[in-house]
């Protein structure tokens, strides 16, 4: 029977209610009770008995709801279209310097194709700012 637990440094220390020491282990304290102690050990929370065995451990969320998907992976994503887009645009400068005006040359470069760069690169920059936003504040 566990008659209290106190933190002593980096270590629990389990007391039984005669006051002998029942047993002490690193880890963080974060709650006890007459049959179970709770203990932090790194991302884990572990109960433990009377004796300092193990019953069961279960992961530490700090009360965050585990995350789905990742924001670094959606950032890359929009950073690599931030990129094609880049790319789309150096072809553009080119065409312009050869002097051509635009749909004049048969190809395919004509207004239409510039705006939807423009409208794409305006859509890559209000996501990326969102997501950095999105960071910061969640």
């Amino acid at each position: 029977m566990i008659g209290a637990a106190y933190q002593q440094g980096t270590h629990v220390r389990v007391i039984s209610p005669e006051g002998q020491i029942l047993f002490t282990q690193k880890g963080k304290l974060l709650g006890f009770s007459s049959e179970a102690v709770s203990i932090l050990k790194g991302n884990a929370i572990h109960i433990c008995d009377h004796q300092g065995n193990t019953l069961s451990t279960h992961r530490y969320t700090d009360g965050k709801p585990a995350k789905a998907g990742s924001s670094k992976s959606i950032l890359f994503y929009l950073l690599l279209g931030c990129l094609v887009k880049i790319g789309d645009a150096y072809r553009l400068y080119q065409f312009l310097g050869r002097g051509n005006t635009i749909g004049t040359d048969g190809g395919d470069l004509n207004w239409k194709n510039i705006g939807i760069w423009i409208l794409s690169c305006v859509f890559y920059s209000v996501c990326l700012i969102v997501i950095i936003w999105m960071s910061y504040f969640f």
